[in-house]
């Protein structure tokens, strides 16, 4: 009798940790679409780890930077790229910040005010239904919109939630 119940524990346990792995990116991503329709920044923050975006976002950007300098022959890539590494740090630590995301609201918030008052301000937080999760390993995934898949959004597991943690920038035109 114990070894029955023993055995439909673990399947219970398999069972969940089965639907977790699966049903937790799509839920964190409907939690994340709620707040920013909600115009809660402090919601919407929580999903965030927001120093592991800093970085990678800064070191996405930098490369970019890098890749462009680099197709510049005269050496005033490589002064832009200079100029744009002191830059961009402090820009990308202001906005990509709790109180960056608060002031984006703010301002998306007063956009929508005065083109659509009755009207929900969804902006450029609005996490459409188009999109694709591609699972990297257990503790990661990206998000992409099925429309322009080469962009991402990359989340690492916190605990039993995920937190957006990176960014895959689209690769620069070629011209």
């Amino acid at each position: 009798m114990s070894k029955r119940w023993g055995l439909a524990a673990f399947g219970l346990i398999a069972v969940i940790a089965i639907a977790w792995y699966f049903m937790s990116p799509w839920y964190t991503l409907k939690q994340m679409r709620d707040a920013a329709q909600e115009n809660d920044a402090d919601a919407l923050a929580a999903y965030v780890d927001f120093p592991a975006l800093r970085e990678d976002m800064k070191s996405e950007i930098m490369a970019q930077f890098a890749v462009e300098a680099q197709k510049d022959k005269s050496g005033v890539g490589e002064l832009g790229t200079a100029m744009a590494t002191a830059m961009i740090g402090p820009m990308i630590d202001g906005l990509v910040s709790p109180a960056g995301l608060r002031a984006a609201f703010i301002a998306n918030r007063n956009r929508e005010a005065t083109q659509h008052p009755t009207s929900k301000a969804t902006g450029a937080f609005d996490v459409s239904d188009k999109v694709e999760i591609e699972r990297r390993s257990f503790d990661e995934f990206a998000v992409s919109n099925k429309n322009r898949p080469d962009g991402k959004m990359i989340f690492k597991r916190h605990g039993f939630g995920w937190r957006l943690s990176g960014v895959d920038l689209p690769a620069p035109a070629s011209n």
